[in-house]
């Protein structure tokens, strides 16, 4: 049976997380020098919980030894394997997954398993995992189930607004000056994900402005496919209900009423802060993408 592995760093709805087909591996989120497997052993609303009282979590990559239990798992089971890696560019996760695999395959040379470095974060490996899902409900085997994967990669675009700046601070993207001159302007940065990397590409001053950004963007970047679903990103509920309301009101005023919010993982919540707005889309439609691998 060919099955997908995801990270903790994949969002999407819920549906498509149980799949049965699809696993996930968690990355590890770092409480008061205690180590919690993200998604497994704390969640989003635990981690929320410690950053209001001033606790500054932080994170670390997949452990080695879940990788090699889970690979040899499979490799028993006689199961064929695609890992869609979060960036390589922003956690050692991929790389480490490669040098487990190798490993695994000395004791099972016939073990198959592929590794995509999806470049992507978040709610953009959401999208690539989705359509890699239904690609397997078609019945796609291993190899097409990679090519596609790396031709979609380059396809799934993420764009986030961040409303607090002491969050990038501490995760060193910005001066502590600035995150505390910024958060008096009501300056937003808008992050995007380029290339793998996460990239402040404009600063904006206020929510509104946020989020008529993220909806130039949108509509830039879709160009005509505007009956896709969009998916919206969002930190702390509580903090980002407005947001989030917001933002599907512009789009549906823009033509793209229709939306799917799906909240950040553990640990894009570390790095962005509790509150924030993004949205994630795709730049072509999918069946054209895969044309010439289908």
């Amino acid at each position: 049976m060919v099955r997908l592995l995801i990270d903790s760093m994949c969002d999407m709805p819920e549906a498509f997380q149980k799949h049965p087909r699809v696993d996930m591996i968690p990355l590890n989120v770092i409480v008061e020098e205690r180590s919690y497997r993200d998604k497994v052993e704390i969640h989003l609303d635990e981690i929320h919980a410690y950053m209001r009282q001033g606790v500054m979590p932080s994170t670390s990559q997949v452990r080695p030894g879940d990788f090699k239990k889970r690979f040899e798992a499979y490799a028993e089971a006689g199961d064929e394997v695609l890992y869609l890696a979060f960036t390589s560019k922003l956690s050692g996760s991929c790389q480490t997954g490669r040098v487990m695999l190798r490993e695994v395959q000395e004791t099972y040379p016939d073990f198959r398993c592929i590794v995509v470095d999806s470049l992507q974060s978040g709610g953009s490996v959401g999208l690539i995992a989705m359509e890699l899902i239904r690609l397997l409900d078609a019945g796609a085997d291993l190899p097409l189930l990679a090519d596609a994967a790396e031709k979609l990669k380059t396809h799934a675009q993420f764009y986030f607004s961040v409303q607090d700046l002491k969050w990038l601070n501490k995760g060193g993207r910005v001066s502590k000056g600035i995150a505390v001159v910024g958060d008096f302007l009501k300056i937003r940065p808008v992050v995007y994900v380029d290339q793998g990397e996460l990239n402040i590409i404009g600063k904006v001053r206020g929510d509104k402005k946020a989020v008529a950004t993220l909806v130039e963007k949108v509509l830039e970047r879709t160009g005509d496919y505007r009956d896709q679903t969009i998916g919206i990103a969002y930190a702390d509920p509580m903090e980002c209900q407005e947001l989030v309301v917001s933002l599907q009101d512009k789009l549906a005023a823009a033509g793209m009423p229709d939306t799917a919010p799906v909240p950040i993982g553990t640990v894009l919540a570390v790095h962005l802060g509790m509150r924030g707005i993004g949205a994630y889309f795709w730049d072509e439609r999918p069946e054209v993408i895969l044309r010439d691998c289908l």
